[in-house]
């Protein structure tokens, strides 16, 4: 049976989008095949009973600082973005669609580096438009997708699971059964594929 790795994540994370740079490698050197699984962060961490780390200013600024250190190591931009807290339902939505109709992993890709290296709103439909027509992806087709009851379904289900699963925050892995929370438990998931 081949190897499996769910990423759960957000695009309103900053470690996601640090894991996020990781993952393609990861996966080559594990022979693991990467499920990508978007979900609202902000329903894990209601239904988990978690808080958000802003909610403690030490915290918050220990978070800065930490995600700063993490994209120095991996050789990412990672600029703060002024529209912080994002409402990210449509892009994770579009997201869902453009892993059913095709152009994901360039879309994916651009909207993390809007989010963190451009200090993007990503959740602004105009600001998503621009992103999807320079992709060549059809902006329309995705937003009606993003209304249809099975696309909004597939979002709250990957929330449901992800937290019934044991998921408190992201990114959040699944190898087997297997959890592990954050960028920094990347040499964890490793070890797990491996085995």
């Amino acid at each position: 049976m081949p190897k499996r790795l769910e990423y759960f994540f957000d695009y309103v994370s900053p470690f996601s989008y640090l894991a996020d740079s990781q993952l393609p490698a990861l996966a080559e050197r594990t022979g693991a095949e990467l499920c990508y699984r978007p979900f609202l962060l902000g329903g894990v961490m209601q239904s988990s009973g978690n808080s958000p780390p802003f909610s403690v200013p030490a915290k918050g600024r220990y978070v800065l600082l930490d995600a700063q250190r993490w994209a120095a190591r991996y050789g990412l931009p990672l600029n703060p973005n002024s529209h912080f807290p994002i409402n990210t339902v449509l892009p994770l939505r579009a997201a869902l669609v453009l892993q059913r109709d095709g152009g994901f992993p360039a879309y994916h890709e651009a909207v993390f580096a809007a989010m963190w290296r451009d200090g993007l709103n990503v959740a602004d439909p105009g600001v998503l438009r621009t992103l999807l027509e320079k992709l060549g992806i059809d902006a329309e087709h995705v937003f009606a997708s993003c209304q249809e009851p099975e696309v909004k379904a597939a979002l709250r289900g990957n929330t449901d699971e992800a937290v019934e699963r044991g998921a408190f925050g992201a990114p959040t892995f699944f190898a087997g059964d297997q959890i592990f929370f954050g960028n920094d438990r990347l040499e964890f998931v490793e070890e797990a594929l491996r085995r």
